[in-house]
């Protein structure tokens, strides 16, 4: 081939291989052009009913995350924060209402603390401190009864390693039980401070079992004037029982008492998840026998709120489709999506949305909230026709936008999500025609490249038979010359 292109123009003097170019460019031209066109076109559908796909499901997960943030539901509140707050969990409160509390006693967890020690690094003894947990009773003169209660007991076991008022504290931490341990350096040394856990059931006694000093040496002699040996008090200084009590009690572990509307209710823990259904109290203070309120009620402001945003960024949907569908009468050319029927479909639904029952929301439709289409085609909301709703309507609202948020499915067209998951198999099927657009524009690179070897063999050949007929002629040119000079 290279020979072929290398001889091209020699005999016939033309630029040969100029001309096989411009064949090959204009052949190219008229296979491509039509395949490239459709390949746009193709491209650009596929583009816009991704937009519109992917604008549906942001509104979705937009009015989701309002609903889920609580925004929409019955807001919690208390009169009085500083004796007791209220919050929202979850989906919040099932049903508004107005209680009465009066906050008794806050839960409180025991605590005790040891003699003094000279510095953290401090030996405290060899052996085994048992901690067990239940509930302690008062006794008259001081003193206190223990009984066991379902709460696991726990063993911290000191050893050489360990043997340290530091090493004690993270022994008893690194357990996990419901007591924490802390050293507090002090002006008398360094003293460790035990806390419960908040609630009767979590008050707890202490016993020691000390590993005994290793025996004398019976090789040694014993001095008889030598003074005798007092062993330190080692673990038997954090013993606490009933019978020997060597800590010393700062508070004791108690439950919350509270009323509730008049009704007596104990917690063993100052923040209250099971008393109102959707709700969380946080327990501050006690609230003399007059107590609070706390209530929960609907934002009709952010509800109003909410809905005129969704309205707002439907009518900016039904816009964008608009604007992909436009017909070249229009005077910007035509859309990408003009002739689709997938996103007709999809505006259809969105009109379709706002007339259709959702039986998750007793029947409530979007138009009966104050969202309508108008004579034009846009998207409006009436403040006024959502102001009207009843109490027991606004819940139906907020279920009905959550419905409406939910995640695609086939038995909830309605849904935001399932209107956008209509362009997914669109798209499908689209994408499979713009692969076979490009195989086919491969096809032609590979048909064209045939067509310039055929050209190139074909220009050769002409120009080795121009170039053979030029030696002919030249042949004969020289001939007659020779005839004329012989004739004259």
């Amino acid at each position: 081939m290279d020979d072929i292109i290398s001889s091209l123009g020699v005999g016939s003097g033309i630029n040969s291989r100029q001309v096989v170019d411009d064949l090959v460019a204009a052949e190219r031209t008229a296979r491509t052009t039509p395949l490239t066109t459709r390949l746009e076109a193709l491209t650009a559908r596929i583009s816009a009913l991704g937009q519109l796909r992917g604008a549906l499901q942001g509104i979705a997960t937009s009015l989701d995350t309002r609903v889920r943030s609580g925004a929409l539901g019955l807001v919690p509140q208390s009169s009085n924060a500083a004796g007791a707050s209220i919050e929202r969990r979850g989906t919040g409160p099932l049903a508004s209402f107005s209680s009465n509390l009066v906050v008794e006693k806050l839960a409180s967890g025991q605590r005790v603390a040891a003699a003094p020690l000279a510095g953290p690094d401090s030996p405290v003894g060899e052996g085994t401190l048992t901690f067990s947990f239940g509930r302690r009773t008062e006794l008259v003169g001081g003193g206190f009864s223990f009984s066991g209660g379902s709460v696991p007991g726990m063993d911290i076991v000191i050893t050489a390693e360990n043997n340290s008022l530091t090493g004690l504290r993270d022994a008893i931490n690194r357990a996990a039980g419901p007591v924490t341990a802390t050293i507090v350096n002090g002006t008398g040394g360094a003293t460790l401070s035990l806390r419960g856990r908040d609630g009767a059931d979590y008050a707890f006694v202490i016993s020691a079992a000390q590993t005994p000093p290793p025996p004398p040496d019976p090789l040694v002699p014993v001095d008889p004037l030598a003074p005798p040996v007092v062993p330190a008090p080692g673990l038997s200084r954090f013993s606490y029982t009933p019978g020997d009590p060597q800590l010393a009690i700062s508070a004791r572990a108690g439950d919350a008492e509270l009323q509730l509307d008049g009704v007596a209710v104990q917690r063993d823990s100052n923040v209250v998840d099971d008393l109102i259904v959707g709700t969380r109290l946080v327990l501050k203070a006690p609230t003399g026998a007059e107590g609070l309120t706390i209530s929960a009620e609907r934002s009709a402001s952010a509800l109003a709120e909410t809905v005129s945003d969704f309205a707002g960024a439907l009518g900016a949907m039904r816009d964008l489709i608009r604007d992909f569908r436009r017909t070249p009468q229009s005077g910007e050319g035509e859309g990408p999506l003009t002739s689709d029927i997938t996103s007709r479909g999809m505006d259809q639904r969105i009109v379709s949305l706002i007339n259709t029952p959702v039986e998750a929301a007793g029947g409530l439709r979007l138009r009966d909230i104050g969202v309508s289409v108008t004579r034009e085609g846009g998207v409006q909301f009436d403040a006024d026709r959502l102001a009207s709703l009843t109490p027991s309507q606004q819940a139906q609202a907020e279920q009905l936008l959550r419905s409406l948020s939910g995640p695609a499915s086939t038995t909830q067209p309605a849904r935001l999500q399932s209107i956008a998951a209509l362009a997914t198999p669109a798209t499908d099927g689209l994408e499979r025609r713009q692969a076979l657009l490009r195989a086919d524009l491969a096809k032609v690179d590979v048909r064209l490249e045939a067509y310039r070897s055929v050209l190139l063999r074909q220009f050769a050949a002409m120009d080795r038979l121009v170039a053979a007929n030029k030696a002919v002629g030249e042949q004969l040119d020289q001939q007659i010359a020779i005839w004329s000079n012989s004739d004259n």
